[in-house]
């Protein structure tokens, strides 16, 4: 897939549900009370909480009708790295954790219990520091 096939965008809470949706499909952790609330409760969640207090990153289709992936962080922190299962293999995942990196203060931290996403943060510079926690440091 080439960045012609998809947009990358600032999140915006129109994107909302579709955002949720990828959460559900790929749900690695849970924030908060986030794995057992309903559908509508999590994206009031993404909406009033997550979007106020964290920067997101999406990945939508060309036409913004499917949401592919969704990238939340701050300055020195990753918060949640999704993409959809259908759109792995294609690059999201790098093009998404550059815009982290790019916009971060130059040390990064995840904690995850994702082996799959701790084996990809390794292959990508970050370092396994305690069991679930990840570092990435720009050189």
């Amino acid at each position: 897939m080439s960045t012609e096939q998809y947009k990358i965008k600032a999140y915006s809470p129109k994107f909302a549900k579709k955002t949720v949706t990828v959460m559900r499909k790929v749900s690695q952790r849970t924030f908060g009370n986030l794995g057992t609330d309903n559908f509508d409760d999590q994206v009031n969640h993404f909406k009033n909480v997550l979007a106020k207090k964290y920067e997101m990153r999406i990945v939508t289709s060309f036409n913004e009708r499917v949401i592919y992936g969704v990238t939340i962080f701050n300055d020195h922190q990753l918060i949640e790295l999704l993409v959809d299962p259908v759109k792995k293999g294609l690059g999201i995942s790098n093009e998404l954790l550059d815009i982290v990196k790019n916009q971060s203060s130059g040390n990064l931290s995840c904690e995850t219990k994702s082996r799959q996403l701790g084996t990809f943060l390794q292959q990508n510079g970050f370092e396994m520091t305690t069991a679930n926690k990840f570092v990435w440091h720009e050189n």
